[in-house]
């Protein structure tokens, strides 16, 4: 039935390649046919049917002409005669524009003779109505009377008369063409439908030709090969395939091939698998060494920031310390050799106080960063663990910030709801509100008259609170939003800032407080950090 040099996937393609020439064909055809259906169609609505159209409009408006001719000779008001007037030309113009399309578009020997007759009548009819309005005009009813019954309402039915025949003419046309299309129609579908039975015969032939092909391919029935490629898929390398003599080029061969193959290589992989494991074994000790290596990476970088923070304040310190010592000698000596003047010592007195200002000065700003360093690694043990309301560590932060909010227009808003209640550790709590409010008024409403500061809290699950502070100030640019929790990133360098308060923060959420901080901003429009916290702190 096929040759026997081409292959299943050939015999499948030129098989169903003559079943899709043959759909084609169908489909071909009945486009064709349809085409023609819609070309004559076409011939009657896009052709025939706007004519009639105009035609019927052409009747109107000389209907429309003829009342209003009439109306001018029985009202008395001069403005209902002047609109009846308006209405004539207006309509005139209308007449005309439809007489020229209708007769642009007509083509027929019929329908243009009618139209011919049709501008004759149409030329003498608006010369007549012309010296109608003129004596409508100046008030001679009479005469515009006489003229309308004498002349122009003889035209007026001539008019009617060959608008009415080309009318006709036009019925006529559209029938015939509904005629056509019903032919046409027939004709399209008797087609289709033979093509449509010879398709399905042609594809019970493939189909049985093509089923003969697979099974003499799969070397049996499907569910006995589809029953030995389960057990290769489940791991049964064991059960023997039966394979006939004339299955060597069949999917059944190919399988009992494999499962030789698949035997050979499980033997292989468990020798490789125990080699594996040694591995992993090693990469895990690797991973732990690499884990290590960045702890100490970070506690490098920790301490070198330590140092260069630590640097200024204390070389300031040991320069005044020097100064002052270098000025006492100075003075010691002068007393021994009895020198001493009154201005010497008022010079003496006047350093002396600036080198013992500035001395305090750098030992409490070192101070300070020493006791932000022991708050970076921030550890629940030194806190002390309690239940307590969030509207009240809410209150007692914005009482630490009163200094900063005096000689302000800033508007406070707090929404806390009163019946949360907190068993975690409000001091840390405490030192998270004072830095993200103070770091707002440092940062976000420098430089501003007014403002607005926002703390909200609510429960968004039962077990978790989501605390918000935001301010409507300058924000944060973009580049800035994922490194403001590094270490001493800061962009008052220079202005009394460490860049640990928002660090400090970070830390205290995520360890102590056993939260999480998020941060958005919008530069102009202002910054909002919320924090997610549990209701109770896990205690281990």
């Amino acid at each position: 039935m096929h040759p026997p040099h081409l292959k299943l996937g050939s015999r499948l393609a030129l098989s169903y390649g003559v079943v899709i020439a043959l759909l084609v064909g169908v489909a071909l055809a009945g486009l064709v046919a349809l085409a023609e259906l819609s070309h004559t169609t076409d011939d009657a609505f896009k052709d025939k049917y706007p004519k009639t159209i105009l035609v019927n409009k052409l009747i109107n408006n000389l209907e429309t002409i003829a009342r209003a001719m009439r109306n001018t000779l029985f009202l008395n008001d001069e403005q209902q005669v002047q609109e009846q007037l308006q209405e004539i030309n207006a309509t005139n113009i209308q007449m005309a524009s439809a007489l020229a399309t209708l007769k642009k578009n007509v083509t027929d020997v019929q329908s243009v003779e009618i139209i011919r007759d049709i501008e004759i009548v149409h030329s003498a009819y608006i010369v007549n109505q012309e010296d109608f309005i003129k004596l409508v005009t100046n008030n001679r009813m009479g005469e515009a009377k006489n003229l309308l019954l004498v002349d122009l309402h003889p035209y007026q039915i001539q008019y009617f008369h060959f608008l009415n025949m080309l009318n006709r003419h036009q019925s006529e046309l559209m029938d015939k063409a509904s005629s056509d299309t019903s032919k046409t129609f027939l004709v399209a579908k008797r087609l289709m439908l033979i093509l449509t039975v010879l398709t399905v015969v042609l594809s019970i032939f493939v189909t049985i030709y093509i089923s003969r092909s697979l099974l003499k391919q799969l070397g049996g029935e499907p569910s006995y090969a589809a029953a030995v490629a389960n057990k290769i898929a489940l791991g049964d390398l064991s059960s023997k395939i039966q394979i006939k003599v004339e299955d060597h080029s069949s999917l059944l061969y190919v399988m009992e091939r494999m499962r030789e193959s698949l035997l050979e290589r499980s033997e292989a992989l468990e020798s490789s698998n125990m080699e594996l494991e040694a591995m992993v074994d090693t990469l895990k000790q690797t991973q732990e060494d690499l884990v290590l290596s960045q702890k100490m990476a970070a506690l490098g970088s920790l301490v070198a920031g330590i140092a260069h923070e630590l640097n200024t304040p204390l070389g300031n310190g040991l320069m005044a310390a020097s100064t002052l010592a270098d000025m006492t000698q100075s003075m010691c000596d002068d007393v021994k050799s009895g020198i001493v003047k009154r201005s010497t010592l008022e010079i003496y007195f006047a350093r002396a106080l600036e080198g013992q200002e500035m001395l305090i000065r750098n030992l409490n700003r070192a101070s300070e960063l020493v006791r932000s360093f022991k708050q970076v690694a921030a550890d629940p043990e030194t806190s002390q663990l309690t239940s307590f309301i969030l509207g009240d560590v809410v209150q007692e932060a914005m009482l630490n910030l009163q200094p900063l909010l005096n000689n302000t227009d800033f508007a406070v808003v707090i929404d806390v709801s009163p019946d949360i209640v907190l068993e975690s550790y409000p001091g840390p709590l405490a030192q998270v509100l004072t830095n993200l409010l103070s770091n707002a008024l440092i940062h976000g409403l420098e430089n501003r008259l007014k403002g607005k500061l926002l703390v909200s809290a609510g429960r968004i699950s039962g077990q978790l609170i989501e605390l918000v502070i935001a301010d409507d100030g300058v924000g944060i640019e973009p580049k800035n939003l994922t490194r403001i929790f590094d270490p001493f990133f800061t962009t008052k360098l220079g202005h009394g800032a460490s860049g640990l308060g928002l660090h400090i923060v970070h830390n205290i959420v995520h360890t102590v407080l056993q939260g999480k901080i998020k941060v958005s901003s919008e530069l102009g429009v202002g910054t909002k950090f919320v924090l997610t916290l549990p209701e109770r702190v896990f205690v281990s």
